[in-house]
């Protein structure tokens, strides 16, 4: 028998050591980086929202109830409110109930091609509502392509239907929802281990049982949560409302919150932090409903045997079906990115699409000519790549505390300001510096608020890959670098931090994506010098400059693409 000798390093033998005595070790935090980290939170996301409900109840230094009183009486609030619950809850219907058969189709069947139709189904996670509004505007609205070509093949004249207005929001905004609804039903299917479904069908139960008494029942609590998650992803969406609402005179909470305090009237900031705050409040409330629902069913889930499930035939109906939802990702998906696209080609928008109408000249205006874009590239870039940096870094840290020391406090109060709809934040915010807390650092009306901003909001992007990376990483390694004379900075650096370098990169890039082109926040916040590329746009489109923003939100389309194709190669790394 050949004996081969291993070398080991002394640090993999001192893990080896304290496994083998099944030791897991438990990290103890001090007192003093808990300190810290519940007061860099503070300021970031906890106390503006703190501000918020002061603001709403006291006014020149007295308590009253006349803000409060007229959010309740005002008919105004009411019929935004109205406009609200109506647009959302609809495109929450709508959104539902196409991602549990799109979610079964794509995780349970042999679909051909389906993990085409997948990225598909979850681009309009990559899309900004905005741009996703502008793009759906070119292609199906008056002078849209979709339309002329209808009008054409018929021989019909004058508008056919128009997106401005509530139909054409809960269009958008089902569009919007439904990769958050199908993400979680997929989820939950996903979950349902092969040996139920088998010892089921063993029993004599046909497919229409299984799926009846078993799989829809297994799934129902991923649906509840799918629902939730959509209305409120609906419910706080600004972009889409105030492209398609505001020319309309269609008015939802969130455009009421922007029009009362672009308003500057003595009482709109009291105004707007009641109605943020009695907006806020219900979708807190809804959040915990749902983490408790999501909570019960990991509870009662049949366990991760690590077995996938079951793959049905869909027998005939396999290249129908491939068609019909191959026809609907043309016509939903490549229809609005082909339109957006050759409207900043063409001369003048709404002209005829030939050869001697395509021109690069907005394109070059727009990335040359155009000085805002230079400073709102600049802006947005600096802006973006800050925030993805210093969420990661924060993310790190609070991930290690969060999993080491199970301080879940401190992940409630990260995930608070990304509950919240990003117009509420903003306001938050806004009533947070525009008096300044800390004497002589004044940040409001500079780009250091819209930094605050995306760091409070999307920290909780960021900490999620990582937390899920701390998680993976076992306390015995930390402890053997401890046991070999390394202290905790050491061991951080150089052990720990390569370990989890995937999931860093995964929650910078997250948090880049999003900041790059966000327009909630910087809707309220950005000004004169300060603006964003989101904000540029809103107003190029809100100007009627057309070609213009369909210009720059191609080119944007293209970058956030590339980033996401990267974000993939990312988390495949980080899985293997």
């Amino acid at each position: 028998m050949q004996v081969t000798a291993v070398k080991t390093s002394k640090g993999e033998q001192s893990a080896d050591v304290l496994t083998s005595l099944g030791h897991r070790p438990q990290v103890r935090l001090r007192g003093s980086w808990l300190v810290g980290i519940a007061v860099v939170l503070f300021f970031t996301n906890l106390f503006p929202l703190i501000k918020l409900a002061q603001r709403s109840l006291i006014t020149d230094g007295r308590f009253t109830l006349e803000h409060i009183a007229w959010v309740i009486q005002s008919g105004q609030v009411r019929t935004a409110l109205v406009n609200s619950l109506f647009t959302s809850g609809v495109s929450t219907l709508v959104a539902v109930t196409l991602a549990v058969p799109l979610a079964a189709l794509t995780i349970k069947a042999d679909l051909p091609g389906r993990n085409f139709i997948r990225l598909a189904i979850l681009s309009p996670l990559v899309i900004p509502p905005h741009i996703l509004a502008i793009s759906w505007q070119q292609w199906a609205g008056p002078v849209g392509y979709l339309q002329r070509a209808i009008r054409s093949l018929f021989d019909l004249f004058g508008p056919l239907w128009t997106l401005y207005g509530p139909g054409g929001i809960i269009l958008l905004l089902s569009f919007f929802s439904l990769p958050i609804a199908y993400l979680t039903v997929a989820a939950g299917l996903a979950r349902i281990p092969r040996s139920v479904e088998e010892a089921a069908m063993c029993e004599g139960a046909s497919t229409g049982q299984v799926w009846r008494h078993i799989i829809l029942p297994l799934v129902r609590p991923h649906i509840v949560a799918a629902v939730i998650l959509a209305l409120l992803s609906a419910m706080g969406n600004f972009g889409i409302p105030a492209l398609l609402g505001i020319p309309a005179q269609y008015t939802t909470l969130p455009t009421l919150i922007y029009r009362q305090v672009a308003s500057l009237s003595t009482s709109s900031f009291g105004r707007s932090a009641s109605l943020g705050l009695l907006f806020g409040l219900p979708v807190l409330a809804v959040l915990l409903v749902q983490s408790k629902i999501v909570h019960r069913a990991e509870q009662n889930a049949l366990g991760d045997t690590g077995e996938s499930g079951m793959i049905y035939r869909l027998g005939r109906w396999r290249r129908p079906v491939q068609a019909l939802l191959l026809a609907l990702i043309v016509l939903c998906v490549g229809g609005p990115l082909f339109s957006v696209a050759v409207t900043g080609l063409i001369r003048a928008y709404g002209v005829p699409l030939t050869w001697e109408n395509l021109t690069l000249d907005h394109f070059r205006f727009v990335l040359f000519e155009l000085d805002r874009v230079r400073v709102a590239t600049r802006n947005s870039l600096l802006l973006a790549s800050g925030a993805a940096i210093a969420s990661s870094v924060l993310g790190a840290v609070i991930g290690y505390t969060v999993v080491r020391a199970r301080t879940r406090w401190i992940q409630a109060i990260v995930n608070l300001p990304y509950a919240l709809p990003g117009i509420v934040f903003a306001l938050s915010l806004i009533l947070v510096w525009i008096v300044p807390p800390i004497p002589g650092v004044k940040i409001y009306g500079t780009l250091g608020i819209i930094f605050i901003a995306y760091l409070g909001r999307f920290l909780a992007l960021a900490l999620q890959p990582i937390a899920a990376g701390w998680q993976q990483v076992d306390p015995s390694v930390e402890e053997a670098a401890k046991v070999d004379g390394a202290g905790f900075w050491q061991a951080l650096i150089y052990v720990l931090a390569p370990m989890i370098a995937p999931s860093l990169g995964v929650g910078a890039l997250l948090v880049f994506l999003q900041a790059l082109v966000e327009l909630t926040l910087s809707a309220l916040l950005a000004g004169s010098g300060t603006e964003t590329l989101g904000w540029l746009i809103f107003g190029l489109e809100q100007g009627g400059y057309t070609t213009h923003s369909a210009a720059l939100s191609t080119v944007l389309l293209i970058a956030l693409l590339l980033f996401a194709g990267l974000l993939g190669l990312l988390r495949r790394r980080e899985a293997s």
